[in-house]
């Protein structure tokens, strides 16, 4: 997937492995992968929540990358609790509120 330097591209968070695969030869600096990839964006659940990769890799402290596991691990890693589903949802076991007595009970995070 080649991206123009000027156009922005917004992805999955699935998708995000394989295109850094394409586009990346390893090792990779961080300047080098902001500035071909910077722009594009990973969709969150919530679009207002989407961040671009130039931004979380601003939290990241490694440089270079020196695999294709290193670069996605910094930028998967980075993804905030927005782009998961509901928080503390397990639908194979008790739920947290009732192990921990942490959270109020909540019927609509009930699995029947």
């Amino acid at each position: 997937m080649d991206t123009p330097d000027n156009t922005s591209t917004t992805m999955r968070p699935p998708r995000l492995r394989g295109y850094l695969n394409e586009e990346f030869e390893f090792p990779v600096d961080r300047a080098g992968v902001i500035e071909r990839a910077g722009d594009v964006t990973v969709d969150a659940p919530d679009d207002d929540d989407s961040e671009s990769i130039s931004a979380m890799l601003e939290r990241d402290n490694d440089n270079p990358y020196e695999t294709l596991e290193d670069l996605f691990a910094s930028i998967y890693g980075s993804l905030d609790d927005s782009y998961i589903g509901r928080k503390y949802y397990d639908d194979r076991g008790s739920n947290v509120e009732e192990v921990t007595g942490d959270y109020p009970r909540d019927e609509r995070n009930v699995s029947f």
